[in-house]
Parts: C-alpha cells; structure tokens; sequence
C-alpha cells in the first residue's frame, strides 16, 4: 500500500505503552482482529501473498468510518504489543478529499508514536474503510495467520476446523473442546454454551456431520447438542439443519418414502434402513425429529 503513493506525515502524537506481560502468540493477534471486527462492526475479507514470496496478509473492513483518535486509543495497546512479532499498518480513504490516509506506528528511543500519513500531507479526522497490513515472519507464519482466520467465527471468538489444527491451537494457547465432535471447537473466551458452538457451524459443516453419521454410522456430540436444543425449543436455524439432512441423504443418494402412516428410508444400495427414537445415538433421535417434529 506505501508503495502505491508518496505519503507525507500529517500527525505523529506518542501513546502510551501498555502494561502488557502475555505471551505475544497468534491468539492474540486473533483477539485484535476479533475486537476490531466489534468496533467497526463489520466482518473482515483477507488476502494472502498479493506480492509473491511476501509475507504481508490484508484484512479489509468495509463501509464505516472511523476517527484516527478513536482507534489509537481503542487499538494502540493492541498494535504495540503485537509489535515485536506482527508489524501492523493500518490504511483508508480520507472522507472528503478522497486521498489514501496511512496509520503507522513508530518507535523511537523506547518511546512509541501513532502516525498519520497522507498523500497531501493534510491531516485526515475522518476516514472510511480500512485495510489492515500485517508483515508476518515468513510466508509460513503469513499462511498459518490466514489459515486462522478462515476458521474463525469474528462475532463469537470460536474456531471451527478440522482436526488437524488441533495441534496448532495447543501452540498458540487457544483453549479448544476436548470432546468426542466432529469438528475441533477452539475459543478465544472460555465463556462458551453448546448452542454457540452449533451457531458458528457453516452449512457445508452441518451437511459433513450428517454425512458421517450416515456413511459411518459416527453418533458425534454435536448430535446430544442438538438433541437438547430441539427438546428446549432452542434450536436456532432448525430450517437448515433440515436442508443439511436433505442435502446429506441426496450426495448418498439415499430414497425416503414418506406418507402420512408410513415411512421408509433406503440406503444408495437399495437396503432398507431402521432408525428409531428409542436408540441410544442422539443422532437417530435427532434425524427422526427434524423429519417428523410433531409426531415424534
């Protein structure tokens, strides 16, 4: 983004330093970019490698504006205890001239500066959209940051991912649920509820649990999730799951015949499948009652 204009400072103000003794890991920087997304309520669109072999990652928050004031003081903390690891710059659109405004942080003889950039050299008060840079370590880190992020929910601080990322939660300190699920669950805050797990799942997540219940027979926790939301009434985005199922016996091409005494349901081979609510797997319970939720 420097390279793009010749900037000219137009503010640099010292900030205090924050008493910060944590360990500076990646779940930090997730921390910063999960409050950030609450500030400007908006949720972030990110970019890898634009340059190649660079190991910058770009984080876009689009459609609000912003005081340079507000955010030193809300973020300053933030960038200068990221700072030994993540050097990070911040980029917009000064609102009435239209001209890219930098915010820079900047240290000097142990005393750190927040910095205003602009092309004019004017200073910016107002300024809309913004784009983050963060200069990682290596294309490494930068891809790892990035991996972070698409497994992150920004509006409640939980990570969805595989299991392989489970290794690379316990690295960075992000605490993550050691139970028998599908999916690996890590938080930022350890004040999560079953249902905010459930919450966070993407479509293609939901249809993934159903289908490893289907093909493999796999009565994951995520089902005794469920099954005590749909017997609180709880159950939010039930519609859903209800198409993820439908989705699910489509890929296995599964056949459901379904009439108002009847109902049968046949595997892609043509076998005849039993399910019932009196089964011990909450999976089978909570199939029956998303297909029938008045009979059952």
């Amino acid at each position: 983004m420097e390279e793009m204009h010749y900037f000219k400072e137009s503010q640099r103000e010292e900030i205090p330093v924050p008493d910060f003794k944590g360990n500076i890991t990646r779940k930090l920087l997730l921390q910063f970019l999960c409050d950030l997304c609450t500030w400007a309520q908006a949720m972030p669109v990110t970019s890898v490698g634009i340059k190649k072999d660079a190991h910058s990652l770009y984080i876009l928050f689009r459609n609000f504006a912003f005081s340079e004031q507000d955010f030193w003081q809300t973020f300053g903390g933030y960038l200068i205890a990221l700072r030994p690891k993540w050097k990070i710059g911040i980029f917009g659109t000064e609102l009435s001239s239209q001209e890219t405004a930098a915010l820079l942080l900047d240290q000097q003889n142990g005393k750190f500066y927040a910095v205003q950039k602009t092309i004019s050299g004017c200073y910016a008060d107002s300024i809309r959209s913004l784009c983050l840079r963060i200069e990682c370590a290596d294309t490494e880190d930068a891809a790892m940051v990035n991996l972070l992020c698409q497994h992150m929910d920004w509006q409640s601080g939980i990570l969805v991912a595989d299991w392989d990322l489970c290794e690379a939660f316990e690295r960075e300190y992000i605490p993550w649920l050691h139970q028998s699920t599908c999916y690996c669950y890590g938080n930022l805050s350890e004040d999560q509820e079953q249902q905010d797990y459930l919450d966070v799942l993407s479509f293609p997540q939901k249809v993934g649990l159903w289908l490893q219940f289907l093909e493999n027979g796999i009565d994951y926790e995520e089902f005794a999730w469920i099954y005590d939301r749909i017997f609180a009434q709880e159950l939010n985005d039930r519609i859903e799951w209800e198409l993820a199922v439908y989705v699910a016996l489509n890929q296995l091409e599964y056949a459901l015949k379904i009439s108002e005494s009847e109902f049968e349901l046949y595997d892609g081979s043509g076998e005849k499948r039993y399910f019932s609510f009196n089964s011990e797997q909450n999976a089978q319970r909570v199939f029956l009652k998303l297909l029938f939720p008045l009979n059952v």
